[in-house]
């Protein structure tokens, strides 16, 4: 058993099932102290006991739900109370496409506030503790669907214009925009951060909208197996090969080319700047 990662201390957000719970267990597997994060108290329970089970390792669940910004701050002080310092951190939570637009608690678009504000805040908050570490890791969870039509919009960051369905792939553009953003604001620093396709997975991550439970049942057989799925954020929080290495955009574990927007000029500083204000961060 591999004991790369002893001594070092790693948050992983939904990490209650799927890919998030994959790479958790293996970062435990790897001797790494591992709090994970979930909305379910219940899940995060049989998660906790899931992964001891299987490691010999525990680990510690918070939970908060990731539609409240409180919550996520709530979030970010038990775990900067309880750690002197953050090695990696993997913004793995999110909500998949919905064909009904739903509220967050603070009045943002649901998907948006969930898979984009939430780990831009969180990350923030957690900035100190992850200075603290040698060499600290930030694991962004994008998806090849920011390529998808009709494309992100600064001027439209709650969706207003477009179908339901749209505001994920849109989440998830902005998730590669704040990893590009973060590695280039900590250029000199000990942080990297690097963004991440997993692949389309074999999990539960759709089962809240009827449409895309009936995708991920029928095209099961075709799609990768959680297990499959976490690969490339295990390599991204773990491998030597990666050490140093930042603002990258990854798949299947290799560098992995992005929409050509996503390189527009001033687009991802903008970002920055809206989702400060829309978190209070200014």
């Amino acid at each position: 058993m591999s004991t790369a990662m002893q001594g070092k201390t790693c948050l992983v957000t939904g990490a209650t099932d799927g890919i998030g719970l994959i790479t958790a267990r293996e970062l435990a597997r790897q001797g790494a102290e591992v709090i994970i994060h979930g909305r379910s108290a219940d899940k995060g329970r049989r998660a906790v006991e899931q992964i001891k089970q299987q490691t010999g390792n525990t680990v510690r669940f918070i939970q908060a739900d990731f539609a409240s910004l409180e919550e996520v701050r709530r979030l970010a002080r038990e775990v900067n109370d309880s750690v002197d310092r953050l090695d990696v951190l993997v913004n793995n939570a999110g909500r998949a496409a919905a064909a009904t637009t739903e509220v967050s608690k603070d009045g943002y678009e649901m998907i948006f506030a969930v898979n984009h504000l939430a780990p831009f805040l969180l990350t923030h908050l957690l900035l100190d503790k992850l200075k603290n570490a040698p060499s600290a890791r930030v694991v962004n969870v994008s998806s090849v669907a920011h390529k998808f039509k009709p494309l992100f919009d600064i001027d439209d960051l709650m969706s207003i214009k477009v179908k339901p369905l749209n505001t994920y792939s849109r989440s998830k553009f902005a998730n590669i925009l704040f990893s590009n953003e973060l590695a280039k604001r900590l250029v000199g620093t000990n942080i990297t951060s690097n963004a991440l396709h997993p692949g389309t997975i074999r999990s539960n991550f759709g089962n809240e909208a009827t449409l895309t439970r009936v995708f991920y049942k029928l095209a099961a057989k075709l799609l990768k197996t959680p297990e499959q799925g976490a690969q490339t954020n295990i390599y991204l929080a773990t491998s030597p090969e990666v050490e140093g290495k930042t603002g990258g955009y990854y798949a299947d574990s290799k560098l992995a080319p992005t929409h050509p927007k996503v390189q527009e000029a001033g687009l991802a500083a903008k970002l920055w700047e809206e989702s400060e204000k829309l978190v209070g961060l200014r």
